[in-house]
């Protein structure tokens, strides 16, 4: 029986140098980070992939990222398995090229891979420096081409999830065209959709298609009221489990904070007047 598993961490926020954590946190995010991938390693999970679904850095500079590739290539020499990355709105892009990838600056970083069964789809949703997502319209069509182009049932990894009955009080920060990545899946083989960006564990299954958002690493949100929400130290990622007929997935709780380390109001629940996003995209692209 084909098994194949997918630990999936999400918005590790590490801390840029000379920084402060990120909202106040009272204890390191990279260390929050060490205790996930030492969790994973002694619990003997034995993943055959690890994903980490953005927001990698807290708004970091190429050295930043340099240096969390130095991290990253030693725990894939542990694992002996590959770890892939995405970037959610708090990572800087040509930074991420200079540091972490060594390559040329690109507007865009998304890729895909497969295996001999599953077919896996890394999506940048990053809007420039905003806080919502956004796909543009090449990405888009490449995801449309690839989908149709191949029989195997696929998956797809994103930073902001798509708008469900968990995330109805989000709509001002996830993903700002989802109708649009809708039609694009309509009628594919995509099975699930996995990402991050709120920082609170939540799932929904729509039109046979599960979607499922990791809780952080570095600090969970509680957004229960839609107009207040509240901060928490906390470290949480997913387990995923691939077989024939079943996708699974387990939360692991290594960390949940009680006090409150900082709290944010919220005016506007709903979503962001399109031209704000496309004048960030125009910005970007200029």
């Amino acid at each position: 029986m084909f098994d194949y598993k997918i630990c999936q961490i999400s918005d590790t926020h590490l801390t840029p140098k000379n920084a402060r954590p990120a909202n106040n946190q009272r204890v390191d995010p990279l260390l929050k980070l060490m205790q996930v991938f030492d969790d994973i390693y002694t619990t003997r999970v034995n993943p055959d992939l690890i994903v980490i679904t953005g927001d990698l850095i807290h708004e970091g500079s190429a050295n930043d990222y340099r240096d969390f590739k130095t991290v990253i290539d030693q725990e894939e020499r542990r694992f002996n398995v590959p770890i892939r990355v995405i970037l959610g709105n708090h990572d800087r892009t040509r930074p991420f090229y200079q540091g972490y990838l060594q390559k040329s600056y690109l507007t865009r970083y998304y890729y895909s891979i497969s295996n001999n069964e599953w077919d896996f789809y890394f999506l940048d949703t990053k809007c420039g420096d905003l806080e919502q997502g956004y796909i543009d319209e090449r990405q888009m069509e490449w995801l449309r081409a690839e989908l149709h182009s191949s029989p195997k049932p696929a998956i797809l990894f994103m930073h902001h999830p798509l708008l469900g009955a968990p995330l109805e009080q989000m709509k001002y920060s996830i993903l700002q065209n989802g109708k649009e990545l809708r039609r694009v899946i309509e009628d594919t083989n995509v099975k699930a959709i996995f990402s991050g960006h709120v920082h609170y564990a939540n799932l929904f299954l729509e039109n046979g298609i599960l979607n499922v958002t990791a809780d952080s690493t570095a600090y969970h949100i509680n957004c229960a009221n839609p107009h207040r929400h509240f901060i928490t130290d906390g470290t949480s990622y997913n387990i995923i489990s691939l077989t024939d007929q079943q996708i699974g997935v387990e939360t692991r709780s290594l960390l949940l904070g009680t006090d409150t380390i900082k709290a944010f109001d919220v005016a506007d629940t709903g979503f962001v007047d399109r031209s704000i996003l496309y004048n960030e995209m125009n910005r970007v692209l200029n």
